[in-house]
């Protein structure tokens, strides 16, 4: 059964790899059908010095998020190595990126965390804490730019406004209902018994009693968690800061992809560009597709177009995609395959 059960689960990551593919490529033949030649024009004023520094900064970003899991896992494992953190972001990102709304990335990370000595119960901790700080950053850092580029944003993207308001409300919601998790016993019991009985006449929960002693054991366990932190503060602010700088450097890559693209740019756009950055991550954050794929490309094109024009915001899409999807996702598996194969030889 079991056997049969890891066959399913890679016969799944196949085929939204091969869906991720082949939208990747339906993506830039549209761009080319669209742009055509222009976009050919622009890609070739391409210089590789300002792209080696675009996939520098790519591997910075994920180096700055590996950095906050050693943070974090240092609390309980102090030893736990700055080269184990990033092996463990890269390949988490190679399952975020092949699942549906980046749902494998946690459960790769549980993997790699036990190849590294990190006990299961820790790595639970670490990963939920991880998260919920992540959330916290991504609402704040968002409401921030909104507060800031609302009039501008208002006027020239009265179209995807609504969207980028409603993933805000989304993922602050999540936030919102996690601290209250931590919070208030009388949530947990409402979901035990209301939240199962709603369940049940959805005709998604078919066991009810032991849909109530699963939930129990992971709320506790969510409760547990989230109290081990409480004596380490310094480092939960830490992580929050690191986190801001984390995303700040991810919003900055379009900056520098139409930078090595030969266009006329200066530090004045560089804000308009981190706010159009973060825009494009929180509203593709609502697609539940493997990698946002499609949703994301359009919604970068439609951002950035009103900036640099659509036949470069496309080829600027095409690189940017390229850089912070699917390089980090081929360097993920390469890691993973490693890992795998030490196992192997051991």
């Amino acid at each position: 059964m079991a056997e049969k059960q890891k066959k399913s689960i890679f016969s799944n990551y196949l085929v939204n790899a091969i869906f991720i593919i082949l939208i990747g490529v339906l993506m830039i033949a549209l761009s080319f059908g669209i742009g055509g030649e222009g976009i050919v024009d622009v890609l070739k004023m391409i210089d590789i010095t300002d792209i080696i520094l675009v996939i520098f900064i790519v591997l910075l970003w994920q180096f700055v998020i590996g950095l906050i899991l050693v943070v974090l896992t240092r609390i309980s494992h102090p030893k736990y190595k700055v080269i184990d953190g990033y092996i463990n972001v890269l390949v988490a990102a190679l399952f975020h990126g092949i699942t549906p709304s980046a749902s494998g990335g946690q459960i790769a990370q549980f993997y790699v965390f036990k190849k590294q000595k990190v006990d299961t119960g820790d790595a639970g901790s670490i990963l939920w804490i991880e998260f919920i700080i992540y959330q916290i950053t991504l609402t704040f850092i968002s409401a921030f730019f909104i507060i800031i580029r609302f009039n501008d944003f208002y006027s020239n993207y009265s179209s995807l406004f609504l969207f980028v308001i409603l993933g805000f409300i989304i993922n602050g919601s999540v936030i919102a209902f996690l601290i209250a998790l931590a919070k208030f016993k009388k949530l947990h019991d409402w979901i035990k018994n209301k939240g199962v009985y709603i369940g049940v006449k959805l005709h998604v929960v078919k066991d009810p009693e032991k849909a109530i002693q699963n939930i129990e054991v992971q709320l506790e366990r969510f409760r547990n968690e989230v109290g081990n932190f409480k004596d380490h503060k310094g480092k939960i602010v830490l992580a929050f800061f690191m986190n801001i700088l984390r995303l700040l450097i991810y919003y900055s890559v379009p900056f520098f992809v139409f930078v090595a693209m030969g266009q006329d740019v200066d530090l004045g756009i560089l804000i308009d560009c981190i706010a159009m950055g973060s825009f494009v991550a929180i509203t593709s954050s609502m697609i539940p597709i493997p990698g946002a794929s499609g949703g994301t490309e359009m919604i970068f094109v439609l951002m950035f177009g009103n900036l640099f024009g659509q036949t470069v915001a496309s080829a600027g899409m095409l690189l940017w995609r390229f850089v912070t999807y699917y390089l980090v996702m081929a360097i993920g598996a390469v890691l993973f395959l490693y890992i795998k194969l030490k196992k192997v030889k051991e």
